[in-house]
């Protein structure tokens, strides 16, 4: 408990310190802009994995009402759930170019999109400016975080990384990511112990991510501690076949 008591007040205090380093005291807080509610709808059929329908409503409804930041927004949302991320960046520039007020999160999914894309410079700008919106967006300040490892710039993962955490108090999955990639930047300073603790949480609140089992594995190895790295690589094999079956069904030729 004082561990992660510890955790949160220092993660506090270099949040408020990177959102002054990054964007100056001077920025103000946007006004909050809420989804139009005759879009509510769509929304829900690309949250339902229906993205065809999603956009046949959505140029329906854009073509009746004109073009707008949200039906845009929206466009490159149903491309990101289908792990189109071109298409998603192609319609979420259109969003943010459009003519009126910009949807937020927009620059939170185009940010993800260019991650995956590896645009990493594209990304951390796109992050940056949702975290201009909503300091405190953990996932956002997680993205932030990856993408200072990417640079190798560790310090500065590590303060993002910690943000994240002291924001996703009611963010269980959130904080369990950043948890166990703070602990692999703290395996690269040799900080063990700290690491470990962070393992420990991490897959307790997340046990399924089996790549974070598998580092809390080497990591309990790396000082010693033979029966408890082994109980932690079994846990690992028992997540990837939960999480990933594929990887375990053989495809047979006909004989």
């Amino acid at each position: 408990m004082l561990f992660n008591k510890r955790i949160n007040i220092e993660a506090k205090t270099l949040l408020f310190a990177l959102i002054l380093m990054i964007f100056g005291c001077e920025q103000q807080q946007p006004k909050e802009i809420k989804l139009d509610f005759a879009l509510k709808t769509h929304v829900q059929l690309i949250q339902e994995g229906n993205t065809g329908s999603a956009r046949v409503r959505l140029r329906q409804y854009m073509e009746a009402e004109g073009e707008s930041s949200q039906p845009l927004f929206l466009m490159g949302l149903s491309y990101h759930h289908d792990k189109q991320y071109a298409k998603a960046v192609d319609w979420f520039f259109r969003a943010v170019e459009a003519n009126g007020e910009v949807y937020p999160h927009t620059w939170h999914f185009l940010g993800w999109s260019h991650f995956y894309l590896g645009n990493i410079v594209q990304s951390k700008a796109n992050f940056q400016n949702h975290v201009a919106w909503k300091k405190d967006e953990p996932d956002s300040l997680f993205a932030l975080g990856l993408i200072a490892m990417e640079e190798g710039d560790l310090p500065q993962a590590e303060s993002f990384l910690r943000a994240a955490i002291a924001a996703a108090v009611d963010d269980v999955a959130t904080q369990a990511k950043a948890k166990a990639r703070l602990a692999d930047v703290l395996t690269e300073d040799g900080r063990w112990d700290e690491a470990i603790a962070l393992y420990k949480d991490a897959v307790q609140q997340n046990p399924d991510m089996y790549e974070a089992w598998h580092r809390f594995s080497f990591a309990l190895q790396r000082i010693g501690k033979v029966d408890e790295a082994s109980r932690a690589a079994q846990q690992c094999e028992l997540a990837r076949r939960r999480v990933r079956p594929d990887l375990y069904h053989s495809t047979r030729f006909p004989e």
